[in-house]
């Protein structure tokens, strides 16, 4: 895996991990529309992390 390929993995990790983690760090004190923003960040960061998951994979098998 060249550098910029592992660039872009680990930029889409901590953008998901980031996502995730702000979607757990926000009190919804029963608000609907945060808890919307809940959900869109949550979803974001496991989707996220998939890719990131599936596109490191291609590139490892492709590199061997």
């Amino acid at each position: 895996m060249d550098k910029k390929h592992q660039q872009n993995a680990g930029l889409l990790f901590a953008a998901s991990f980031l996502s995730l983690t702000a979607s757990r760090i926000i009190h919804s004190n029963g608000s609907n529309l945060i808890d919307f923003t809940q959900g869109m960040l949550t979803g974001i960061g496991i989707v996220g992390m998939v890719v990131t998951i599936i596109a490191f994979g291609r590139y490892q098998k492709r590199s061997q």
